[in-house]
């Protein structure tokens, strides 16, 4: 949020406060008002039994309003089953620990908390899927996180992969933006920027055309907030993610700074069409009453102590693994491999 605010005027910003969890175990009166509960998925299980009854504890006080409850808000791997599940998705996914037979080859390997896009390229066997994992153990992530998702083609005949952003602010729905490039797994520096792509943008973004779909899988994982990463197939929306903790982005350079300068300009009012967008939605939002007295709320100290213990930097410990074990990487991943196959094959049966 530090980068949206510091370009937003202060009477507006002003309506916020970012309490992070970090804050929360000592905290013990609140503010009336609406909790956006944004990154429940990097939470650990202390800290979201904590933002849960903290939740409870607010809504039974009356006065306040909750985006993102923590018992209800599907998390990545969850929404991916639950949307195959319920036919708006062509995409199985599976735990790495789980047999992966059932699963339509190629796949690919991600992490569930994390938001790096593919940890592997396209995988053909379950052999290849099983080395991948066994590499990204040796790096630092945990086999729980892991994820094996089928790979779902959404080129166009032209080769041309597309790549949408959506934002669901307390029920409304608001077009971001449209990435297009010949990468399957698109990120904005990679994107094409042709003046016919940013004008597609443009009328993505202005029309904000897939409404009504969006609002169905937002609702079927309980997310108030959050940006959905889609793509269109056979006319209909195939979901990737949502995240709830997205990076809004301002930036001070004309039309972010990417693609010829021509086309500044439009990506410029397309971008200031979003965020006007963004804002009205925030204020519309905004029913906090000031004369209303806060809520003073009580937590099992138990559950404080354990919300309370700093988690490790994962992703620190994991970028110095990345490193320091690239050079040996070829032969540790046969080794790493093998491991991952015991594990699955002595993991409990239900």
């Amino acid at each position: 949020m530090d980068e949206f605010f510091s370009f937003e005027e202060p009477v507006f910003v002003d309506r916020f406060r970012v309490i992070d969890f970090e804050q929360l175990p000592s905290m013990r009166r609140f503010e009336r008002g609406t909790y956006v509960i944004a990154g429940i998925d990097q939470a650990g299980s202390a800290m979201k039994a904590l933002l849960a009854d903290l939740c409870d504890q607010l809504h039974a006080a009356g006065g306040s309003r909750i985006l993102n409850w923590p018992r209800r808000t599907l998390c990545r791997f969850d929404l991916l089953k639950q949307l195959h599940a319920a036919g708006k998705s062509h995409v199985g996914v599976a735990r790495a620990s789980d047999e992966l037979e059932h699963l339509r080859f190629p796949v690919f390997l991600r992490d569930e908390r994390e938001h790096e896009g593919n940890m592997s390229p396209l995988l053909n066997s379950v052999a290849e899927v099983r080395q991948a994992v066994g590499a990204a153990l040796i790096q630092g992530h945990t086999l729980h996180d892991l994820m094996v998702v089928e790979f779902c083609s959404t080129a166009d005949a032209g080769g041309v992969f597309r790549k949408y952003a959506a934002y669901n602010v307390g029920g409304r729905i608001l077009g971001r933006s449209l990435n297009a490039g010949r990468q399957w797994m698109l990120k904005l520096e990679t994107s094409d920027f042709t003046r016919e792509l940013v004008m597609e943008d443009q009328r993505y973004v202005m029309d904000n055309p897939h409404v009504e779909q969006l609002a169905e899988i937002f609702a079927l994982a309980n997310i108030d907030y959050g940006q959905i990463d889609y793509s269109m197939k056979d006319g209909r929306v195939q979901p990737w993610e949502i995240n709830v903790s997205p990076t809004i982005g301002r930036g001070v350079k004309p039309g972010g700074g990417l693609g010829p300068r021509e086309l500044w300009p439009i990506r410029t009012e397309t971008r200031e069409f979003f965020f006007d967008s963004f804002r009205k939605a925030w204020i519309d939002l905004d029913s906090t009453d000031p004369s209303t007295p806060p809520v003073d709320v009580t937590f099992d100290p138990a559950v404080v102590e354990a919300a309370a213990r700093p988690r490790p930097a994962a992703g620190r410990v994991r970028r110095i693994a990345r490193k320091v074990l690239q050079p040996v990487m070829p032969f540790l991943r046969p080794v790493a491999s093998n491991l991952v196959g015991r594990i699955v094959s002595h993991r409990p049966r239900t």
